[in-house]
């Protein structure tokens, strides 16, 4: 099993080991939550470090601690030791928000297999009007409504 790397509230996993995080109610957005935590092959993102900090656009939004949760489904990680993540929501954001940054559409980001509850999908969208508020560049912006025009 891999070590995870030693989190905050401002450098915390996202991506997609973040979308293998499960949620407080136990819900999945991906399904590979063995590959990636227990197989010793996961690879741990963090955001600011090896990952793109995105929290001039988002803020603190939906970064949560998860250590109990991932306790439950058995990783090995001390009581008092806490792991923060991205929710499936901010984690799907910071996937958009890390290609548009670079120039890129994030085509590899397809919301619809990636969230797959209506409060999910909701909270997504709300970001997703917030963010085309706060992006200045108008190249981004547009990478962004790109992508956004083909998740229908």
């Amino acid at each position: 099993m891999n070590t995870l790397p030693s989190t905050s509230r401002t450098h915390y996993l996202t991506g997609q080991a973040a979308l293998n995080v499960p949620g407080d109610d136990d819900s999945l957005a991906d399904w590979h939550f063995s590959e990636v935590f227990l197989s010793g092959r996961g690879r741990f993102p963090v955001a600011g470090r090896d990952f793109p900090d995105t929290s001039n656009l988002l803020g603190t939004y939906g970064i949560r601690e998860c250590a109990q949760v991932l306790r439950r489904y058995g990783l090995a990680i001390e009581q008092d030791e806490k792991v923060y993540a991205a929710n499936h929501v901010r984690a799907a954001l910071d996937l958009v928000v890390a290609a548009i940054s670079k120039g890129k559409v994030p085509h590899h980001v397809t919301i619809d297999d990636t969230l797959d509850t209506e409060e999910g999908l909701r909270d997504f969208g709300e970001q997703i009007g917030l963010l085309k508020q706060r992006i200045t560049n108008q190249v981004t912006l547009s990478l962004l409504e790109q992508w956004e025009s083909q998740q229908h």
